[in-house]
């Protein structure tokens, strides 16, 4: 290859002075430069092959436009617009690259040999997925890997382009369009033939071999396939390793992150907790060095590999070490953010939110209001832009901060944030009312319980109340299913809610008041076999009458014609609690 290079100078000479013969010799190593033979250097950076396609493009033009041009030039020519195109995909200009395509395709006369024809097909196909032209992009990768099944290609065409490359996008089109399945089922071939080839053809595919190994652990990963995708993982881990870190760290380093990331994942999933966090521990180092020579590149992954580091922190012992890993990465995605919010406010929001969550769990409230706030922020920046993607979490982690506001003490704020939450969830559940409907039961006991914290309990039941009825209607009058859960928190909440309210009413000697919520407390428990629901009635009624029996008792008979209710159990401090599950 060095001694290609030392030519060129000379053969450069050579078609100034005998331009038919010359051309042809500096052509001819200038395609060589392009795609080398042998694969096992170091390519040469992807700019400085760009710079010698487009040398070869425009010595091959002159050929194949002067008089007495062979066909054989103008066969060279469509080859080099190819080869072009090659190596503008290699630096994401897809545009030009398929306008160079097109062009290649137009050269007359042209003859397209089989492989040529599969490697333009291969090379339209990543142009158009770069491109984000993911139905057009399926179309052409489906196309290039029957016509590479039809065919053996050359061996200049091997560094280009072979079936395992075409399986590989295949793949990786069909997880951009979410068909998670059959993504896995094409890397899952393309791996198995890679895995059959001999050292001399795998010679070929080295680089092919990492990225579909990395890629089809991830696809495991999401289909929760945690065995398969560590198994992979570590042949994958085998592949990238330091000899191809070095020969080309651009492409390298980058599937190693992601591939540490995804193995720290299913290594906790499996149980071994010790070598997830090592492992991820790993990704963020993989990162920081990627970001030191190219933060372009390297930040983004460094946000995702703080994040998954800080999953596999997420216990009371490692709770110091989670709080600094999150709050890193929320710092990172901030400085992103405010260069590209278009593109990085969505990572920031994420990366608040947990951090927000981590804080909670910390017991710092107060950390999580101020994390909790900025999240929403963000939130709300990233669903100016594209609502349907970023409004239900607007709407989440609204909810979430309802949450923290209220155990900070500021049941004024998170009524706000709860109510908002509710009116965003009720908008959502109008276009989507089978995902959405259950979330506004939620939103709602959200709502309810900063209500009744904030001492409006009539409004605060009926949020209940709403919510309970929401939730019997979705579980078709079964209390068992999905929702039999929340339906039970919705219960629960709004018998402490009317308990609450009962006891107010007589606080302010509005003993009638007192009664309607006591009386609809009894209705609930009549709906209901829940022992929570039940002991919280016995409590109720059993205090009432225990410190206002001057009042609730006439109330209740004025109110009933009934004597007030008497009960077999002995009141108990034990029985009920103030914070019951369902985030009530």
């Amino acid at each position: 290859m060095g001694l290609v290079r030392a030519l060129l100078p000379l053969s450069r000479a050579a078609a100034r002075i005998g331009p038919g013969p010359g051309r042809r010799l500096l052509g001819a190593l200038l395609t060589h430069c392009v795609s080398p033979y042998w694969v096992l250097l170091r390519p040469p950076p992807s700019r400085r092959r760009q710079a010698w396609a487009e040398e070869a493009v425009a010595v091959y033009r002159a050929l194949a436009g002067a008089e007495g041009a062979r066909p054989r030039d103008r066969d060279l020519l469509a080859r080099s617009l190819v080869q072009h195109a090659y190596t503008l995909v290699l630096v994401g200009r897809c545009e030009e690259a398929y306008s160079t395509l097109d062009a290649a395709s137009d050269v007359p006369g042209a003859r397209w040999p089989a492989g040529q024809r599969a490697l333009q097909l291969h090379l339209r196909a990543q142009a158009q997925f770069g491109l984000a032209r993911l139905d057009d992009a399926l179309g052409s990768a489906r196309e290039c890997v029957a016509a590479y099944r039809s065919l053996v290609p050359a061996r200049r065409d091997r560094s280009l382009g072979a079936l395992p490359g075409a399986l590989r996008t295949y793949a990786l089109v069909l997880a951009a369009l979410r068909r998670r399945e059959e993504s896995v089922a094409v890397y899952e071939e393309c791996v198995a033939l890679l895995r059959s080839m001999s050292l001399r053809e795998l010679s070929h595919a080295f680089l092919v071999r990492v990225r579909a190994l990395c890629e089809l652990t991830s696809g495991l990963v999401v289909l929760g396939r945690y065995e398969q995708a560590l198994s992979v993982g570590r042949e994958a881990r085998d592949a990238a390793d330091p000899m191809m870190l070095r020969a080309v760290p651009e492409i390298v380093r980058p599937l190693r992150v992601v591939l540490f990331a995804d193995l720290a994942r299913c290594l906790r999933v499996t149980g071994d907790l010790p070598a997830a966090r090592t492992t991820a521990a790993e990704a963020v180092a993989e990162a920081r060095t990627l970001a030191g020579r190219d933060p372009a590149a390297g930040e983004p992954l460094l946000v995702m590999a703080l994040d998954r580091l800080g999953d596999q922190l997420d216990e009371p012992e490692h709770r110091p070490a989670e709080l600094t890993v999150r709050r890193e990465a929320a710092d990172l995605s901030a400085a992103l953010a405010s260069e590209r919010p278009d593109v990085y406010d969505p990572l920031l929001a994420v990366c608040l939110d947990r951090l927000a969550g981590c804080h909670t769990d910390a017991g710092d409230q107060r950390g999580a209001v101020r994390a909790g706030e900025r999240a929403v922020a963000a939130y709300r920046r990233a669903a100016d832009l594209d609502p349907r993607a970023h409004e239900p979490q607007l709407a989440r982690v609204l909810a979430d901060l309802s949450r923290s506001r209220l155990h900070d003490g500021d049941p004024e704020g998170a009524i706000g944030a709860a109510r908002e939450a509710v009116a965003l969830t009720r908008r959502l559940a109008e276009t989507d009312r089978p995902v959405d409907h259950a979330l506004t039961a939620r939103r709602l006991r959200v709502l309810g319980r900063a209500l009744r914290d904030g001492g409006d309990h009539g409004a605060a039941v009926a949020c209940y109340t709403e919510s309970e009825s929401i939730l019997v209607d979705a579980s078709a009058g079964s209390e068992a299913g999905p929702y039999a859960l929340s339906l039970a928190a919705a219960r629960l909440g709004l018998a402490l809610t009317l308990d609450a309210e009962a006891h107010a009413r007589l606080a302010d000697g509005r003993a009638d008041d007192a009664v309607a919520a006591l009386r609809s407390l009894l209705a609930l428990t009549r709906r209901t076999d829940q022992p929570d629901v039940h002991a919280r009635c016995v409590t109720s009624f059993a205090g009432a009458r225990a410190e206002y029996p001057g009042t609730v008792v006439p109330a209740w008979s004025r109110a009933t014609g009934q004597d007030f209710p008497t009960f077999v159990y002995r009141l108990s401090e034990t029985v009920s609690g103030d914070r019951p599950p369902g985030g009530n």
